[in-house]
C-alpha cells in the first residue's frame, strides 16, 4: 500500500512539474551585439532608414530603450507600448538622452530568439529589466521598459 502511495504522489509531481514547465512560454535573450550581428549605435543611427525603430520610457526626452527591428529578414519585434519613431533626429536624441545617464551607460545588444535566432537590437542600460516572450518563430513580444534608469542616491554608509 505505501508502495502504491508513493507512486501516487510521484507521478502527480511528476505531471505538476511537467504541466509548470509547459506553460512557462519559449523566452527570448539579449546579448552584446558582437560576433555575428556586432553592430554599433552609429550604424544604427545612419542607416535608420533599414529599421522599424521604436522607444520605451517616459518620452523621447526621457527614454529607457531605444529598440532597432530589421525590415528585411521575416522577423518581427511587437509590443504594447512601445513609441515607433519615423525622424532620424528622433533616434539621435534618444541615443543622446541614453548616453547621458553617466551612472548607467547603455549597451547595444542583439535580440534573439529561443532557438538563437537574430531579431533585432537595442540600446539601453536597463537589460536586466527585458522581457522578450515568443509568439511564434518569425514574431517576438518584448515587454515595456516604463522608467528610465534612477540613481537613488544613498552616499557611503557610516557616516555620521
Amino acid at each position: 500500500m505505501k508502495l502504491k502511495k508513493r507512486l501516487f504522489y510521484i507521478a502527480i509531481l511528476f505531471m505538476a512539474l511537467c504541466l509548470m514547465t509547459g506553460c512557462l512560454g519559449n523566452y527570448g535573450t539579449i546579448r552584446v551585439a558582437d560576433g555575428k550581428w556586432g553592430n554599433t549605435i552609429q550604424n544604427l543611427i545612419e542607416n535608420w532608414q533599414d529599421y522599424d525603430i521604436y522607444y520605451a520610457g517616459l518620452s523621447y526626452k526621457s527614454p529607457s530603450a531605444i529598440m532597432f527591428d530589421p525590415k528585411k529578414g521575416g522577423k518581427r519585434l511587437i509590443s504594447n507600448k512601445w513609441m515607433p519613431v519615423t525622424e532620424q533626429s528622433v533616434v539621435k536624441t534618444i541615443v543622446e538622452w541614453l548616453d547621458s545617464y553617466v551612472t548607467f551607460p547603455p549597451t547595444l545588444s542583439k535580440i534573439l530568439g529561443p532557438k538563437g535566432e537574430f531579431f533585432g537590437y537595442m540600446y539601453t542600460s536597463a537589460i536586466q529589466q527585458v522581457v522578450v516572450r515568443e509568439i511564434d518563430p518569425n514574431t517576438l513580444f518584448v515587454e515595456d521598459i516604463p522608467l528610465p534608469p534612477m540613481d537613488y542616491g544613498g552616499g557611503l554608509r557610516g557616516e555620521g
